[in-house]
């Protein structure tokens, strides 16, 4: 152990370090400080800042932070702003080396259009007179520079410069030459009139006169003033259409939805199915409330409508395959059922299919042995029947009433009058009870089997399109004499079941529920087809039924799941 002890003492005495130098101690004093330093400074702890006379001596005018050489007394009146200058950019003398260097011609051009700003702008803002653009500030503004030493302009000769790159991409108009050189001739005339005498008075005074007399004449009618309804053209190559909310998506209907019809006046849409429900909605395109509805017990609905404005009266006619018919007066809610037919029963036995003339006067009914029963609008009572050869498949009323136009399953179209009175020249069939005596003419159509429907369109129901079960539709001028269709349609395969008109006639919907998605609108009178509407996407489902809004707006479309799906026509 004694060994152990006396060769640890040795390694210590090997091991430790040799003392301290002055020039370390002097490191070690300047980067640690000592004890003298710390009192020091603690005593000048309440002004740290502060220098002594002693301390400002030590630092001198180059390399110290102030300069005690200068004369301080003439700084102490100087405002703090003062002391200090912001460099701009800007050359503060024209004779300076380092100047921008501007070509006189150019700055004698930007002078000028200076000048021309001031004297034709409508508005000229002051401001631009103490404005300074510079032209490096990005690429875009670098293409204004006329020379690469140009990087500071005036406010107005930056305005010239947008100006002229402008007139550069778009050149200036020939008509606004012309229009200033018809401005100028006035301004020559008007100097020489100012230079003429008592015959240019007298002939200014004419003028006057002339100016008055056609201002009488303006005056006299508002037939100038008045803005006319013109017909908004569509496109026979595309349709711009825009899908809605559905217009039953509040309250759907049960079953298939048979039959749609909107109000007249009001934006009320009614569906009807075999639900038994009949359904109002009050149509906007974004919630499409329910208004009202009414459920008819017993009696699954085939054929609903809305009477027309002129019959002075809100009424709805509904009727499936029953005996009756259902009138629902809205103002008063009462329910009525009509089957008054008089000793015709026998040819009437079933009110399903119906439709209400467009002045509401009449509602007619397709019945059996090729009878068509027309009833009373107001009261329901039977008028008249018309018959016809075959079976009857479908009618029109003309737009004025006045024209019965029936068809039936052969091809057949017979033309009555509904008022009588039809000249010898126009038919020269015997004259007997059952309606003959009022044809006006019958005409073959062109497909000549399986006729599905008919419809009328147009002004003054100027079209005429019959649909087949081999989905032809054949489109026809009934201004034209011609018994020949202006077009033969033969863009569906299946049965033809809904064929609808534009309130305005420029476009015909044809459908058929045999087939999903079977729905094509037609543009009238080319008669084209629209390609882009409806595509292979659109959720139509099997179209049961088709109706125009009559602002020509919306397309109402039902199908076999109970929706009805609503559309924009965006042209309208």
């Amino acid at each position: 152990m004694a060994g152990k002890s006396s060769a640890d003492g040795m390694l210590q005495e090997k091991v430790s370090p040799p003392p301290k130098d002055e020039e370390e101690l002097e490191l070690e004093r300047l980067v640690f400080g000592d004890a003298e330093g710390f009192v020091a400074n603690l005593k000048k702890i309440d002004n740290l800042y502060d220098y002594s006379e002693e301390e400002e001596e030590d630092y001198d005018g180059t390399d110290g932070l102030l300069d005690t050489s200068g004369d301080e007394s003439d700084l102490d009146g100087v405002q703090d702003e003062d002391l200090f200058t912001i460099d701009d950019g800007h050359p503060d003398h024209e004779d300076d080396d380092d100047a921008m260097d501007v070509d006189e011609e150019d700055q004698e051009q930007e002078e000028d259009d200076e000048s021309d700003i001031d004297e034709d702008a409508a508005w000229v803002d002051s401001d631009d007179e103490k404005l300074n653009i510079s032209l490096l500030a990005s690429d875009r503004i670098k293409k204004l520079r006329k020379t690469e030493t140009d990087s500071v302009i005036s406010g107005h000769s930056y305005v010239q410069r947008l100006r002229s790159q402008f007139e550069k991409i778009y050149p200036r108009p020939d008509w606004v030459d012309k229009l200033e050189q018809g401005v100028d001739a006035e301004a020559e005339e008007g100097s020489d009139d100012e230079m003429a005498g008592d015959d240019e008075d007298e002939t200014a005074n004419s003028s006057i006169n002339g100016d008055a007399s056609a201002l009488m004449a303006l005056l006299s009618s508002t037939k100038p003033l008045i803005i006319t309804k013109q017909l908004k053209l569509i496109s026979p190559h595309k349709i711009s259409v825009t899908r809605l909310k559905n217009a039953n998506h509040v309250q759907p209907s049960k079953g298939a939805i048979q039959s749609l019809s909107f109000h007249p006046t009001h934006p009320l849409l009614m569906t009807g199915g075999f639900d038994r429900t009949l359904r109002v909605y009050h149509i906007d395109g974004k919630t499409n409330n329910v208004v009202t509805s009414l459920h008819l017990r017993n009696s699954p609905i085939t054929t609903c409508a809305f009477a027309p404005t002129n019959s002075n009266s809100n009424l709805i006619f509904a009727a499936g395959r029953r005996r009756y018919m259902t009138k629902w007066d809205l103002d008063s809610g009462e329910v009525e059922k009509i089957s008054r037919m008089y000793g015709h029963e026998q040819f009437q036995r079933s009110f399903e299919y119906f439709k209400v003339s467009p002045r509401g006067s009449y509602i007619g009914l397709v019945g059996s042995s090729g009878w068509c029963n027309i009833l009373n609008g107001k009261t329901g009572q039977w008028v008249r029947g018309f018959k016809v050869e075959g079976t009857i498949v479908d009618f029109e009323f003309t737009f004025d009433e006045s024209v019965l136009i029936v068809v039936n399953t052969a091809g057949e179209v017979w033309e009555f009058s509904m008022s009588g009175q039809v000249s010898k020249k126009s038919t020269n069939n015997k004259h007997n009870n059952n309606g003959s005596s009022n044809l006006i003419r019958r005409w073959q159509d062109d497909s000549a089997i399986g006729i599905t429907k008919l419809k009328l369109g147009g002004a003054k129901s100027r079209w005429l399109a019959i649909g087949t079960n081999n989905g032809i539709v054949n489109v026809y001028d009934r201004n034209s004499e011609s018994t020949k269709p202006l077009k033969c349609v033969e863009n569906l395969v299946t049965t033809i079941s809904s064929l609808s008109f534009s309130p305005d006639g420029q476009l015909l919907a044809i459908a058929s529920r045999a087939k999903k998605d079977a729905l094509r609108l037609v543009h009238i009178p080319s008669c084209s087809v629209y390609s882009n509407w409806p595509t292979s996407g659109t959720p139509l489902g099997r179209v049961t039924a088709v109706s125009f809004s009559p602002n020509n707006e919306m397309l109402a479309i039902g199908n076999d799941s109970g929706k009805v799906t609503l559309w924009r026509m965006n042209h309208y």
